[in-house]
């Protein structure tokens, strides 16, 4: 599913993704399920005596379709509220998946092709008994679903991933909670896809959105990741340990994300990072309220920041904040109303750079020990940022200013660049009207 679907939904306040154009719904016909073992069926109405193979048969859990299944099989999940949990090792769980397998929701009564998620909400909701879904040892597909209510004793209240590699794409992940990491999902080591999600109000001891650890290979793209809460640190994304890998944050909308002590947007701690056309609106935290870089002498990091656009909330903070054994290098961003732009606060031992940034409306851009070049000076001009939509206006000074780092698209998917140059930020301007990237605070 492309974004710009996802953020027409947060503009309607619709909220649960996936909007199929009537065309498409119009031009194909619905395929009509058939028993095989490559397909199974869920309903709210279903029995689990049954063996899910067709609709007559359908069971009413998913686990047990999951216990049925084979590798590389379909579960297809009609609209309805699941809430089974299953104790396992004094833990609930609503699914727990060690098979490659794709799970998908959205289906009507007929189980036809293609699912509609808006139409067909399907929800699974731990009711706060346990966590949603436990992912470990394969690589299943998880789509079109709303996780709910999970509920984490130390890490990942809504999805937890050992040593996976699962594709979580085009989910509502909402209202889940852990005692330690990830209120929404916690990987540690293996790798993820992390596609095209709305992860919203999740909470944690540290990071309530995103937990991601031990060289995890993961791809965070095209996420709406707002209002999510840690008590201590990384309220939206946390990457940490050990350097092995390069994790890309691409194409996301973080906003409203609270990191309480550092990192209110995205941390980055012991480990490699690459963040790129990425707006980070009115997060907080007491440091690093857009992302807070650290990391230790045993594990010198780099990171690379380009295309972003970062925009503080009244009271500010840094956009930046970079502290021991980090090289920072960011080209093409654009940096607004923080009360410090880019800060390094051991330039002993950590390198940071800035190249073609545009700095508006900070009360200090940038501090000592950050070296900043081709600055572009002018106001940025965002199209309607009261309603928090932070695309760029004809008179920004971001247009055609900055240089060639290789992106050829923008947070839209628009291509880049459009006109001589590539534009700063996250957004490359195009002359046509954008819904709101932001419209409220959850």
């Amino acid at each position: 599913m492309k974004r710009n679907q996802w953020l027409t939904a947060l503009a309607l306040g619709l909220g649960l993704g996936l909007t199929l154009t009537l065309l498409w719904l119009l031009a194909r016909q619905p395929d009509i399920a058939r028993a095989g073992p490559d397909i199974l069926f869920v309903a709210a109405d279903g029995n689990d005596t049954n063996d899910c193979s067709t609709i007559a048969n359908r069971c009413r859990t998913v686990q047990r379709a999951v216990d049925l299944a084979a590798d590389s099989a379909t579960i297809k999940v009609a609209t309805g509220i699941y809430t089974d949990t299953d104790m396992i090792a004094a833990m609930g769980y609503v699914v727990v998946l060690t098979k490659t397998v794709t799970l998908r929701g959205g289906y009507d009564a007929s189980f036809a092709d293609p699912p509609d998620p808006n139409a067909n909400p399907t929800t699974l909701d731990a009711q706060d008994a346990g966590r949603v879904l436990s992912i470990s040892g394969a690589g299943p597909t998880i789509e079109g679903l709303i996780i709910t209510g999970g509920y984490g004793d130390y890490s990942g209240g809504g999805i937890k991933v050992e040593g996976a590699y699962p594709i979580i794409s085009d989910n509502l992940i909402v209202g889940n909670s852990a005692d330690g990491d990830g209120g929404a999902i916690f990987v540690n080591g293996g790798s993820a896809q992390i596609l095209n999600n709305r992860i919203i109000d999740n909470t944690a001891t540290w990071a309530g959105g995103l937990r991601i650890i031990n060289d995890a290979d993961v791809t965070i793209v095209g996420n709406e990741i707002v209002s999510n809460v840690a008590q201590i640190s990384g309220g939206g994304i946390d990457l940490e340990c050990c350097g092995g890998t390069t994790p890309l944050i691409a194409q996301n909308l973080i906003a409203y994300n609270d990191g309480g002590t550092f990192g209110g947007g995205v941390k980055v701690d012991t480990t490699h990072g690459r963040l790129v056309n990425n707006i980070l609106a009115r997060n907080q935290a007491d440091d690093g309220a857009g992302l807070w870089l650290d990391s230790m002498v045993s594990y010198p990091v780099s990171t690379t920041l380009i295309h972003n656009t970062w925009v503080g909330d009244p009271a500010g903070g840094e956009a930046v904040w970079v502290g021991p054994y980090v090289t920072a290098t960011l080209v093409n961003n654009i940096i607004v109303s923080h009360t410090t732009g880019i800060t390094n606060t051991v330039p002993a031992s950590s390198t940071v750079t800035a190249d073609y940034s545009l700095f508006d409306g900070n009360v200090i851009d940038y501090g000592s020990g950050v070296s900043s070049t081709n600055e572009v000076s002018g106001a940025v001009a965002f199209v309607a940022p009261a309603t928090g939509d932070y695309h760029i206006g004809s008179g920004s000074a971001a247009i055609d200013a900055g240089v060639d780092t290789g992106v050829t698209d923008d947070i839209d998917g628009d291509p880049r660049s459009i006109g001589l140059a590539p534009d700063i930020g996250a957004d490359e301007f195009a002359p046509r009207i954008y819904l709101p990237l932001v419209l409220k605070q959850y």
